[in-house]
């Protein structure tokens, strides 16, 4: 009797692939941290108000910290899944972890020095904005490169329009309500597309794709 193994896969055989199983494992994890991140942004900037146009407030710079983090989980996730490109693409992800690095640890240096801040301090202030339009970057990337599908291949996008409309929305309303239209924006925007990923962690897989099954019993053939 010859048993005959046939081996099936939905990934190829790349080695940076790590398969469905931990894909969508990661996958829940970016999400989580990325809804928990925004969420405790969220929270800060309701919780300042118009005090965060004036002046360091704490609460709204760790919640930002907290944002930053869920967004480079993101970002890590999208760089391992090729989501904007396999080659020249991969840069942009690339470049944009390293604009996050500096702008987090902007956030305990501003708490640290909230008046008289130091020179050596501006890089990484201007880190933060930069990582911001890096995500806007990457946004139209992940929406030309097509790797994910349907919806979650234009949320990306979405998020990186966040500084637009924080731009926006601060030229149109002033220190009065001007960080309002941005803050909705983070909920709708980052805040869903966390949840998304972190309850629906299979539409990060390629059209087809599944999650590993238990292995068919061998084939038997005749002697």
């Amino acid at each position: 009797m010859t048993v005959h193994i046939r081996p099936s896969s939905v990934y190829s055989n790349d080695p940076s692939d790590p398969g469905p199983g931990g894909l969508l494992i990661r996958t829940r994890i970016a999400g989580a941290a990325l809804a928990a991140g925004t969420t405790a942004w969220i929270a800060g900037l309701l919780d300042s108000g118009n005090r965060v146009q004036d002046e360091v407030v704490p609460a709204e710079i760790w919640g930002s910290l907290a944002f930053l983090v869920g967004v480079m989980s993101l970002v890590v996730l999208a760089l391992s899944t090729n989501a904007t490109g396999h080659r020249k693409g991969r840069y942009i992800a690339i470049v944009e972890i390293v604009l996050l690095v500096p702008a987090m640890v902007w956030c305990p240096l501003i708490v640290a020095y909230p008046e008289d801040t130091p020179g050596w301090v501006i890089p990484f202030d201007m880190c933060w904005p930069l990582s911001m339009l890096g995500m806007l970057v990457m946004g139209i990337a992940v929406v030309k490169v097509g790797r994910y599908r349907g919806l979650l291949r234009w949320q990306f996008l979405l998020c990186g329009l966040w500084l637009v409309v924080a731009g926006v929305g601060q030229a149109a309303l002033g220190d009065e309500g001007g960080t309002y239209p941005g803050t909705v924006w983070l909920g709708l925007s980052y805040g869903i597309l966390g949840l998304r990923l972190a309850v629906t962690p299979r539409i990060v897989l390629p059209t087809g794709a599944a999650a590993p099954a238990a292995p068919a019993a061998p084939a038997a053939s005749a002697p």
